[in-house]
């Protein structure tokens, strides 16, 4: 059922005609087992339901897998979000009155956004909490958004310790990368 007609050649030996249909469908499994390849790479995937559609958008950091949040879509009588796993802080709700309507491919391009870099922030606090606890004084102080981190650590110079704190600021909601930073010593 899945071959159709397409691809195989009429042949008078059976053999050849089944050789061809086994090709064929060895093919149509790799472009299908290559596409579901291509939605996990770009962290997104979906599967319908008897309400929409729900929405896997998987995030990552530097090539780390972090998790995944599900946005559970109907389309009747009108196309809104039904249930969701997206943290309280991002603003689901603008980017859904925003793009929702018109656009759903833009609406998880841009959530996607917001999720990855979130994602990665928090990466990056737990990363710096995790690999130089030794040298900072103190804990890691950051918001629920992780937009605003703050440390303090110590160098050592040649017979002296010089104490540094530094607070970054991530002005972009949907980048990982800090906007400021200010350092005092």
């Amino acid at each position: 059922q899945l071959l159709g007609n397409e691809g195989v050649a009429p042949s008078a030996e059976p053999d050849a005609a089944q050789r061809s249909a086994r090709a064929v469908l060895e093919w149509k499994t790799r472009s299908v087992q290559d596409l579901l390849q291509l939605f996990y790479l770009t962290g997104l995937s979906g599967k319908r339901t008897k309400h929409g559609a729900c929405f896997c958008l998987s995030t990552a950091y530097e090539g780390t897998y972090l998790g995944c949040f599900y946005v559970d879509v109907t389309v009747r009588p009108q196309v809104r979000i039904r249930r969701h796993s997206v943290p309280a802080f991002i603003p689901l709700q603008q980017l859904a009155a925003r793009h929702l309507p018109a656009d759903l491919k833009r609406f998880l391009s841009v959530l996607s956004d917001h999720l990855n870099a979130y994602v990665g922030r928090r990466y990056q606090a737990d990363q710096l909490q995790e690999r130089f606890s030794s040298h900072l004084g103190g804990t890691v102080q950051r918001n629920s958004l992780c937009n605003m981190l703050a440390f303090s650590y110590n160098t050592s110079g040649r017979s002296e310790s010089f104490p540094f704190s530094a607070r970054l600021l991530y002005g972009d909601p949907c980048r990982s990368l800090p906007t400021e930073a200010v350092v005092s010593c």
